[in-house]
């Protein structure tokens, strides 16, 4: 199960990087704002909803609470990402640095997510190594 995982770790970094392509994808089409960023937040409900299974997939994979964490505030800081979007208000100053911390939590995702599949990777080659037990007369 853990590399199963491991697996859907690097699936969730994937569309993360996806993301940020269809931002950037979005900032630059023609076109009103709803349909130049309609491709970026269907993806993003995708990586709630695959952040959100990798919460379960870690706990299952009997992996140790640190890796569930990770995964809880991976899907955390998706979460906060919509609640970002909400709350600016766009055309204005304010609402324009409220919006600047949706790039800087992206990156935020991405290292959490990051350091969910290094522990994962981590956790595997603990595995693989067997464990000697001295012998007992």
């Amino acid at each position: 199960m853990l590399k199963f995982f491991r697996v859907w770790t690097i699936l969730l970094q994937v569309l993360i990087g996806v993301q940020f392509f269809l931002a950037g994808y979005g900032a630059i089409a023609a076109g009103s704002p709803d349909e130049a960023f309609s491709l970026h937040i269907m993806n993003g409900r995708l990586i709630a909803v695959v952040a959100l299974l990798g919460i379960g997939f870690a706990a299952l994979a009997r992996s140790g609470g640190k890796l569930v964490g990770f995964m809880a505030g991976a899907f955390g800081l998706v979460v906060l990402q919509s609640l970002i979007a909400l709350v600016s208000v766009a055309g204005t100053v304010p609402g324009q640095i409220i919006f600047g911390f949706h790039a800087i939590n992206a990156l935020m995702i991405m290292g959490v997510v990051e350091a969910a599949g290094r522990l994962t990777k981590k956790l595997q080659a603990e595995r693989k190594t067997p464990t000697l037990e001295p012998a007992t007369a």
